[in-house]
Formats: C-alpha cells, structure tokens, sequence
C-alpha cells in the first residue's frame, strides 16, 4: 500500500500528523506538570523550590498568542506556510529533553531544571499554535471537526501515558534515564512528520528539490493583532471577566503546586500512585467536562461557573476541617481524585463564560488574551503557595485555598453580560475538548465563524436588518427571515461585496454544520433560478451563500432561462 504524505490530500496523514503532534504536545505536561513536581517533594525538594518551578514553566503558555504574527512575518514558503515551524518547535522541544540528562541531582540542580522546564514549554507552545495552523490551511472544512477530535485524543492519551509512565520511571531509573525515553518519543514523532509535506511538490527538508506551493500573504503586525480591542477588552463586563479569569488561574496554580506535595509529603502517596491518579482523573474530568456542555445551554455558564467553583471552595474547606480523616486512605484518595476531576469541569464553565462576551471582528484575539491572564494567574498562583508553605500547616493552606475560592464567587456574582438583549440574536456555543498548559478543558469557538472558510464573520446592518458576512471569503449568512427582507438589488450591492472566483470555489463546500446552531445544512436550489445553489439549516432555517450568489438572485437576465437546461441536478 502506497503511503500519500501530502498533507493537503490525505485524510488519514492529517489525522497521523495532527494526532501525533498533539501527542508530542502532551509529553512536557504529564511529565513537567505532574510527574516532576511529585518527584521532587519525595526527593526532599522544598515546597517553595516546587512552586517556583511551576510558576516559570507555565509562563511561555501566557504569552503563546505572539507566536501567531512572528509565523505570519517569517514563512519559508518552499516547505509550505507552518511546516517549518512545526519541524523547527518539535525538534527544540527534542534536544531540550535531551538537555534534562544534566539534572542529576535534583535537590541542587532545581533552577537548572526550571529553566530547561521553561524551554521546553516555549517551544510546546510555538508547536501548538504552528499545528492548529497547519489545520486550518490543510484541512477541508466538512474535516475540522474530526481533525479537532483526533488531535484532543492524541493530546489526552500523550499527558495520560506520560504521567503514569514517567511517575514510575523517575523514581526507578531517575531523570536521566527518563528525559532520554522521551526526548526519543519526541525524536521519532519528529521524524515522522519530515516525511510529510503540505502541498504536492514542495521541499521536504531545506536542501531538498521543490518549489512554493503557497502565495505569501500580508504579516498581520502586533499593532494589528491588537487593533481594535480597546474598546471591547476595557469594558465592565470585560473587567469582571478577567478578574474571573485571574482568580480561576490562581486557584489552579495554587493547587497544582499544593496537591503534589501534600499528596507526598502528607498523605504518603508515591510518585507514581499520584502520577497515576491525575492522568486517570483528568481524563474522567475531561470526559464530564463534554456532556456538561448541554446543561451550559441550558441554566447559563454563570449559573454553572458558580455551582462547580463552590464545590471547588466546599472541597477545600472540607479538607481542612476532617484533619482526623487524614489517615484513611480510601477518604484521602477519593479527595485529591476529587480535586483533579473539578479542574476541567470548572475550566468548562469558566471559558464559556469568557467566549459568550468576544466580539466577532476580535473574538480569537481577545479569547487568547483572556487565557493568557488565566495562565498568568496559575503562575501567580503557584508561587504565591511556594512563599507561604513554610509559614504554614497544611490545614491553613487549604483554607486559604477555600477562602480565594469564595472571593472568586463573590466576584461572579457581578458579571452582568447579555448577549441577546445587546445584539438581537443568539449565539450558538460550538464545544470542544481540549487540553490547556493547564490540563484537560474545554475550549469555545466564541463568535460565529464562516462554516466554510473559518474565518470571523462581521455583523452588518442594513434595513434595520443584521446580517453576518464573513471577513474573507464574503460568503453571507441569513437568519430565518432575513433573505426575504433583503431579496433586492439595492441590499445585494451593499451586502455581496465579494469575489465572484472565490464564491464559487467556496460552492463546493456544501456538507457542514449551521454555524448559528450546529444543525444539520441540506443544500437547496432556489425554485426561480435553479442554477443558484445554497444550504439551509434543518434546525433554525438560518441560509448561507457564497460570495456572488446574493447578486445573481436578485439579478434575473434572458441567460437564466437558459442556464436551466445546462444546470445538472443537484444531489
């Protein structure tokens, strides 16, 4: 059987290369995340060196959202738009493991392990955001949604294996042994992946033969990316919102680095039953964290944001105060899985929250923005316990993880954000299992997005009507309703500004899902002009159509009588 390795025309490599990737995203966590810092505490390492170490390490996930314009500024062309940057993350993220052979001694050597911690995340970043990329320019659009699934998987399986088996191997073998397994894993998935290539025809290494496949397009600058936030990032409801954001953070990085050492120090677990028990957990906590989505829909993310982070505060509180239960194993174990399981149910609710309030024309951007103060926050949150462990028994600690959980609550409570009364339309949340730095959750995909090319759609209005255009391919959605509204010459001159080329390339996209409600689309002709094409939800009756087919149906002519009998069927 002959293997296709081009990326742009194989299903299965998109799935190979997406799902591998992913996989090789997910090694730095199980193994930094989880595995090391309960290494650590059993090798005596102090709580405050532990907690600083988490801090450090996360820092490169904050700041991933400037990798974006760097990758769209420098591009070699001739081994296709990402893949470059793909090869060259993976194998940083490669020899930075190898780097970790140098931390014998764990106890003297802890700023050496943080900083080649903190090098191996910046390159895991840059080589997430270079293969969610990748996909976009790859993959069909009737393919992202398995394409998103394959690669959770892959990420979910990658930090799972990796805590469990790095858990057991640093305590048996030591770093040594155990940064050489996975900077060998890391190795042969980025072998792997140089085998294949983006579009027929170009490079697969820098001195092999090919040519650019792909237009260089224009590098959005940082004052770009930027632009037009203000108005949106410094609202009230916007303010709250990051608040919300930091204090979720900080809850996060506060036990992250808490959980470990107690789980060690206190309850007497070893490294590989609490490397273990998170990898189990978390992917049960991803597993809730999906079939929450539907009761989002239902009671709001601010309702369910307060539920799940007050069991979050009843937890810890509850904690704290059955200090004479501290010695049954059974009680200690169902807590600390406990704890790992409320993680991702949390983030859930808490990013729906902050997706609901992002603007169309900026919702990536201000989406990254708010993350990264949830990823800042862990940080914060990781060293502020690293500072106070020594002045504290563990019964404060957890109070006091009980009592910022409680403030995170109160601060809830004054989000005020109502989507539908501020823009007369509902939104349709499109859920996602995803992993974070921070573990297993749950992403949005916030404003509505063009269903066939992705990309954000503009609200606008035009006889008291709003209607979304999608920023590029100009291909316009209708809400039920709306077309008969706008049917004249008059709204298609305003609305259909779109190349006529692009509009029917885009055609032939026609198996996609609503992109207001995720119903299913059935592709429809109109009854007067048969030739014109379009889709419509079976759900919400929303339509969508490509760049030049409004005019063309508004626009009757001698030549649509004809077209009729050249017009195939549609199927």
């Amino acid at each position: 059987m002959t293997i296709n390795w081009v990326l742009a025309e194989s299903s299965r490599m998109r799935y190979a290369a997406g799902s591998s990737m992913y996989f090789a995203q997910g090694i730095p966590y199980g193994l930094m995340n989880i595995a090391v810092p309960a290494w650590l505490a059993s090798q005596g390492v102090g709580a405050g060196q532990i907690a600083t170490f988490l801090a450090v390490i996360i820092l490169p996930w904050a700041f991933k959202l400037l990798s974006g314009p760097l990758m769209d500024r420098y591009q070699f062309l001739a081994m296709g738009r990402r893949r470059p940057w793909v090869l060259g993350a993976q194998l940083g993220m490669t020899l930075s493991f190898f780097g970790l052979v140098l931390v014998d001694n764990p106890v003297e050597q802890v700023g050496l392990l943080t900083v080649l911690g903190l090098l191996i995340n910046v390159f895991a970043a840059t080589q997430d955001v270079a293969v969610d990329g990748l996909a976009i320019e790859v993959t069909p659009v009737d393919e992202q949604g398995r394409l998103n699934g394959f690669m959770v998987f892959g990420k979910a399986i990658g930090w799972a294996v990796t805590s469990a088996v790095s858990g057991m191997m640093l305590v048996t073998f030591g770093m040594g042994v155990t940064a050489l397994v996975a900077a060998v894993v890391q190795a042969v998935f980025l072998l792997g992946f140089m085998m294949t290539v983006e579009h027929r025809g170009e490079r697969r290494l820098p001195w092999s033969t090919g040519a650019a496949m792909s237009e260089r397009r224009a590098a959005a600058s940082f004052a770009d990316v930027f632009k037009g936030l203000n108005a949106v990032l410094w609202s009230r409801v916007s303010l709250i919102l990051m608040a919300i954001m930091l204090f979720d953070g900080f809850i996060s990085g506060y036990g992250h680095a808490l959980m470990p050492i107690a789980a060690i120090n206190l309850f007497g677990f070893t490294t590989p039953e609490w490397s273990q028990l998170v990898a189990v957990m978390g992917l049960a906590g991803a597993a809730v964290a999906l079939a929450l989505g539907p009761m989002i829909d239902r009671f709001g993310a601010k309702r369910m944001l307060i539920l799940t982070v007050s069991l979050v505060a009843i937890h810890a509180i509850l904690l704290a105060q059955t200090q004479f239960l501290w010695e049954n194993t059974t009680y200690v174990r169902v807590m600390l899985a406990a704890w790992v399981l409320l993680g991702p149910v949390t983030m859930v609710c808490m990013i729906a929250l902050a997706m609901a309030i992002c603007s169309s024309a900026n919702s990536a951007t201000q989406f990254a923005i708010y993350m990264s103060v949830a990823n800042l926050g862990a940080s914060a949150g990781s060293k502020s316990y690293g500072m106070i462990a020594e002045q504290t028994s563990y019964v404060e600690a957890y109070l006091l993880l009980g009592a910022i959980t409680v403030t995170m609550i109160f601060i809830t409570l004054f989000h005020r954000h109502r989507p539908a009364e501020q823009t007369g339309r509902k939104r349709a949340p499109s859920y996602t299992v995803g992993m974070g730095a921070g573990g297993s959750g749950m992403y949005f995909s916030g404003a509505m997005r063009c269903p066939k090319c992705r990309a954000d759609m503009e609200q606008v209005m035009i006889d008291n009507t709003e209607v979304d255009r999608c920023f590029s391919c100009h291909g316009l959605w209708f809400d039920a309703g709306e077309l008969s509204k706008l049917r004249t010459k008059e709204a298609a001159a305003a609305l259909d500004i779109g190349d006529i080329k692009t509009g029917k390339t885009q055609n032939r996209v026609d198996n996609y899902r609503c992109p207001r409600c995720a119903g299913p689309m059935h592709r429809m002709v109109d009854p007067e002009q048969p030739h014109i094409w379009f889709e419509q939800c079976g759900s919400c009756r929303g339509s969508f159509f490509d760049a030049g087919e409004l005019t063309d149906l508004v626009t009757v002519s001698v030549g649509d009588f004809f077209k009729r009998f050249v017009t195939p069927e549609r199927r």
